[in-house]
């Protein structure tokens, strides 16, 4: 079975991009430990599976359940070619069936399921990713499969795009590609969460809803949404007070980024405060101070090759740079890239016709001026005067030159 590729998100707490992946289902979307509470009626289900026309047929398949199920991976032995699975469930959830117990993301040789009640048979036909699901217990299965119809149809035609010859050396190739997959995931996202709200007596509704509340990926309003759309009859499951715990979890991670917010504000530095001296070295390795420019007004501008806002400031920055430098006012770059960064920062300078004095630490956030001054974010800037009192900061666009010109006579 063919699922979603690989997308880029970002993780604000690494600050850095990494891939999600999603292949396996929606599973990889959380990542949630769920605190039991009484238990309702259980929903038992059993999976009858076999295999034909297969060269090798493995000693045992192995059953992993989604973490919302709070059930360990289970195994059957396989006889004369079948094997048989029974359980019992608080909810419909995503299972794997696989010939290894831990197998890698990568291995094809899985299905994914979606368990629900009743009686559930797979017959395997060469391998076990093709496979045909039937029985009482595959409506659940089916209505996902409904679903993700448009996921599982597209991500198999950008795998074979992504396999073919001609994409490893075709840019536009992979730029349609890349354009693709980030449809894709937005399409994904939205057709579950127009099928959970619309449905919500479906079996499947309450995963779906769990999954993308607990995935990050959908505004408030729409969690909300989502949240009443959960059955009366979930109030007690684990799946309900999983939710619950994501949702407290997350109000109060958003008062912990606002009180970090505001701890970070008091310690920047402020209009009014003596600019603090420092030395760091410019792209040839010679130590610059901040003293050296002492007698003009100098912009001490935080920024990084690979901050798209910073760049957008350039040419404001550059045109300023050009009116003034002749009339005793300066800049002095303060870089927060890293070691792993530092041609991608010189190709920057050179680009974006960077011509003043740059320095940095090549520490990225641990930079020891941005830590002096308080610099937690980026674009910042501070000018400070003559007698190295600053005088403003965070002069964004035309303001700069503004300033400039309103001080400068």
């Amino acid at each position: 079975m063919t699922w979603l590729p690989m997308v880029k998100i970002y993780d604000s707490n690494k600050k850095q991009m990494k891939h999600l992946t999603i292949r396996t289902g929606l599973l990889m979307l959380v990542a949630i430990s769920f605190t039991a509470l009484q238990a309702q009626t259980k929903k038992n289900f059993s999976i009858n599976g076999s295999f034909v026309n297969m060269p090798s047929v493995p000693g045992k398949v192995y059953l992993r359940y989604d973490a919302i199920a709070e059930k360990p991976a289970d195994s059957a032995v396989v006889a004369h070619g079948k094997y048989t699975f029974k359980g019992d469930l608080e909810t419909s959830v995503m299972a794997t069936l696989a010939f290894v117990k831990d197998a890698p993301l990568t291995n094809k040789e899985r299905i994914n399921l979606m368990l629900d009640q009743g009686t559930i048979d797979i017959v395997s036909d060469q391998s076990l990713s093709r496979s045909t699901i039937t029985g009482s217990g595959a409506i659940a299965h089916k209505e996902f499969l409904k679903v993700t119809a448009f996921a599982i149809t597209e991500s198999a035609a950008l795998q074979k795009i992504k396999d073919s010859e001609g994409y490893k050396t075709d840019e536009s190739l992979k730029a349609e590609v890349s354009k693709r997959m980030t449809n894709l995931f937005g399409r994904s996202l939205s057709d579950m969460i127009t099928y959970a709200i619309d449905n919500p007596e479906s079996p499947i509704s309450p995963y779906l809803s769990c999954v993308l509340i607990s995935s990050g990926y959908v505004r408030p309003g729409t969690s909300d949404s989502l949240y009443q759309a959960l059955p009366a009859a979930l109030n007690s499951s684990r799946l309900k007070a999983g939710v619950d715990a994501i949702l407290e979890k997350r109000q109060k991670g958003i008062f912990q980024i606002l009180d970090d917010q505001k701890k970070a504000e008091q310690k920047l530095a402020k209009v009014g405060d003596s600019a603090i001296d420092f030395r760091q070295q410019d792209i040839n390795g010679k130590a610059v101070s901040l003293s050296s420019f002492k007698g003009k007004y100098v912009l001490i501008d935080f920024w990084a090759s690979w901050c798209a806002p910073c760049r957008a400031e350039h040419p404001a920055i550059v045109k300023a740079y050009q009116t003034y430098k002749d009339k005793g006012f300066t800049i002095l770059g303060v870089s927060l890239d890293s070691r792993n960064t530092k041609q991608a920062w010189l190709d920057a300078i050179k680009k974006d016709g960077l011509t003043w004095t740059q320095v940095s630490d090549l520490k990225a956030f641990e930079n020891q001026v941005a830590l002096l001054y308080g610099v937690t974010a980026i674009p910042q800037n501070f000018l400070i005067d003559p007698n190295h009192v600053i005088i403003a900061r965070n002069l964004r666009g035309t303001a700069l030159e503004q300033k400039l010109k309103e001080i400068i006579k």
